[in-house]
């Protein structure tokens, strides 16, 4: 059966799997999330067209539409052709660490997952599964690129490192990417699943002057280097983030990932889902992510924006937003505040219930045809 043949199945299966036992749900859910990964990457897709005007061009890239996936998608660079083929802007792999890490497991339940379909949200506590920066750099290097579908790679430190051995084995991924010809590098500073929490005050300075010092200044193309910051970021700390990031010469931010504020979000939740999420918080933690973090994530980005415009930098410098994207209204707000690209993650998989590998396309139907 088609990825898409199964998704609209599971679509009306929903309800009734929903009411189940919420261990039950988890488990069930958190397998066949993975099983259907690979279903889908198993599909064949026709190409699609996409319209000229959803194209921009961004640090000398061409992107041909201001949507991709998010990361944690394709987290060992799977996918490329069949994103490409359903005609997505871009498409960002990862996030891989120095080390192979095997991901979380809890309440023997590996990788778990949770839907929230009437919120259009979900939480995971995956924990960076990923085979290393290495191996995945070495698959990317032989992929056949298309055209206006540019390759991204997210890459963290390793949560199993001390700070000096971690950022030695993040330049040492750095590298690798670039040699293997990616087009831009995104460095995650926000995940929620990996038992450590980054310091935005005086440890982000000392690891971004680190790269700085050892791959920014160092590279040997024009290789646009992004960082990303969570959902909870305080709007009040972008202006000292963005004058850091401006100073050491890194070329974007992505605002932003999951949340972990799990009270703020309850209300966003449907009432007759809201039992599941608590279970899956307080078992596992964990990221929320989709509808909830709507207004934040255009907040935040809105916000680095108006302070880019008044404080504007001789470098081209380029704001990303994560976080709820769903669909044509997110994209149309996000051009409104001159935000460069979205990324998506549970509202690709919503759409794709709905459109299967037509998602893209019936998007930019909506977005671009008079």
């Amino acid at each position: 059966m088609k990825a898409e043949w199964l998704a609209r199945w599971e679509g009306r299966l929903r309800p009734v799997l929903m009411k189940g036992p919420r261990a039950w749900v988890i488990r069930q859910y958190s397998h066949g999330r993975a099983s259907f990964l690979k279903r889908m990457l198993n599909d064949k897709v026709s190409p699609v067209d996409v319209p000229r005007e959803a194209a921009r061009t961004l640090w000398g890239i061409h992107f041909r539409s201001p949507l991709m996936n998010a990361a944690g998608m394709f987290k060992n660079a799977e996918g490329y052709q069949m994103v490409a083929a359903q005609g997505a802007g871009g498409y960002l792999l990862g996030t891989t660490t120095a080390r192979p890490r095997q991901g979380n497991e809890r309440e023997k339940i590996r990788h778990p997952f949770a839907p929230y379909p009437r919120s259009g949200s979900a939480s995971n506590w995956l924990g960076l599964p990923n085979e290393g920066h290495l191996a995945v750099a070495k698959r990317v290097a032989s992929f056949e690129k298309v055209d206006g579908c540019p390759i991204g790679a997210s890459l963290m430190t390793d949560p199993g490192l001390d700070e000096q051995e971690a950022l030695e084995g993040l330049v040492e991924g750095l590298r690798a990417y670039e040699d293997a010809g990616v087009d831009f590098l995104e460095i995650n500073e926000s995940c929620p699943n990996a038992g450590h929490a980054h310091d935005i005050g005086e440890g982000l300075a000392r690891r971004l002057a680190y790269l700085q010092e050892h791959f920014l200044d160092k590279r040997r193309r024009r290789l646009p280097v992004i960082v990303k910051f969570s959902n909870d970021t305080a709007s009040e700390s972008l202006p000292s983030i963005l004058d850091l990031l401006l100073s050491l010469g890194f070329d974007g931010v992505n605002v932003g990932n999951t949340s972990t504020q799990y009270k703020k979000h309850l209300d966003a939740i449907a009432p007759s889902e809201q039992a599941l999420y608590n279970f899956f918080c307080e078992t596992f933690g964990g990221g929320v992510s989709g509808r909830p973090l709507k207004k934040t994530s255009l907040s935040l980005a809105s916000t680095c924006m108006n302070y880019l415009k008044e404080k504007p930098s001789e470098r081209e410098f380029h704001v990303i937003r994560t976080g709820g994207v769903e669909g044509v209204e997110d994209v149309k707000a996000s051009e409104e505040h001159r935000i460069a690209l979205n990324q998506w993650y549970t509202g690709y998989f919503e759409s794709f219930s709905r459109d299967g590998h037509q998602l893209y396309a019936r998007l930019y139907e909506r977005l671009y045809t008079k």
